[in-house]
């Protein structure tokens, strides 16, 4: 499957925090939040998480010491959303659609 991605900050090959949006086919705009977290020690996803907007998305704590940046990003939403093929485009900003 195809999809979406729009990440709101420039990457870097490590970084402390990763925000932006993806869509999926025939899909709304959804939000992905990548934070760092010192009380886990493996990423913990939070799935379907629903924002005040009502928008929703995916939430994952990560741990400090583990290497972030946007290939293991891709990686993991692939995992979890199916995706086979991103496509980076300028979607919309997350902090707007939350």
């Amino acid at each position: 499957m195809r999809a979406q991605i729009s990440f709101d900050l420039v990457m870097d090959e490590n970084m402390d925090f990763v925000e932006g949006t993806f869509r999926l086919p025939e899909r709304r705009w959804q939000v992905f939040v990548f934070g760092t977290d010192s009380h886990v020690a493996q990423p913990v996803l939070g799935t379907d998480v629903q924002w005040e907007s009502g928008v929703t998305g995916i939430h994952v704590r990560w741990p400090p010491m583990a290497r972030l940046n946007k290939e293991i990003v891709l990686r993991l939403l692939s995992e979890q959303l199916g995706v086979t093929e991103w496509e980076e485009v300028r979607g919309p900003d997350s902090m707007t659609l939350r």
